[in-house]
């Protein structure tokens, strides 16, 4: 036997919605994020604080765009991308039931917000589906190193190997650079570390679907709050 042992695959495709559908999703998204930044720091809702760059209010965007044309066309995008996904590194198929979180991300110049974002995972998402509906970099064009790259990091923590890789669809290296551009797609399991590089333009908008797969074999959590007196 000879096996692959925790793979992390990336599905990066590009140009998939027409240039109108981009627009309007940038749209929703820059004025959803400005709806939900952080104002009262006491609110339990809250996702960072009010001095942060990353701070936001937990919700979900879908709640209410669902049935706006560009976002119905995104998200058969993302369900296209995560069939493909899951064809190409498992030979499964995507189950009809799939649930996902929207929270878009917006780094504009005149926020002071392109320093990029930390590294992260997510480990309550079965997948991630990244869009990107604008990048743009504005008259000077894409700057070396200041691209917003997306990120991804080897989760064993390991340094690259030193002797030569000739098969690159099961290992690409200890790190993965995708450089965003309009129309971009990314997917890739919520555990594996990753980040966003400095971003040098005009605006980076961000719309990351956080999805869950509702499998028949997945656990169903039940709420066993109450009172916790006599502890």
């Amino acid at each position: 036997m000879f096996t692959a042992l925790y793979p992390s695959f990336v599905l990066v495709k590009h140009d998939l919605l027409t240039p109108e559908f981009n627009q309007r999703l940038a749209e929703i998204a820059v004025e959803d994020a400005a709806q939900h930044r952080v104002v009262d720091d006491n609110d339990p809702r809250n996702l960072g604080t009010s001095d942060s760059p990353f701070g936001h209010i937990r919700h979900n965007l879908l709640a209410e765009y669902r049935g706006d044309a560009a976002v119905e066309a995104w998200l058969a995008v993302a369900r296209a991308g995560l069939s493909e996904f899951l064809h190409r590194g498992y030979g499964a198929e995507l189950p009809e039931r799939i649930t996902a979180i929207a929270e878009p991300f917006v780094q504009g110049e005149g926020d002071g917000e392109t320093l990029g974002i930390f590294t992260h995972t997510h480990p309550r998402a079965d997948l991630v589906v990244t869009y990107y509906p604008e990048v743009d970099f504005g008259a000077v064009g894409p700057q070396r190193f200041r691209e917003g790259a997306l990120r991804f990091y080897d989760p064993a923590g390991r340094g690259h190997r030193l002797w030569p890789n000739r098969n690159p669809g099961i290992f690409t290296g200890s790190w993965l650079d995708v450089r965003p551009r309009t129309g971009t797609l990314v997917v890739f399991e919520g555990h594996v570390p990753h980040d966003s590089a400095p971003f040098r333009g005009k605006r980076r908008v961000c719309l990351p679907l956080q999805v869950s797969l509702r499998v028949p074999n997945a656990q169903n959590p039940i709420d066993i709050g109450g009172s916790s007196h006599g502890l």
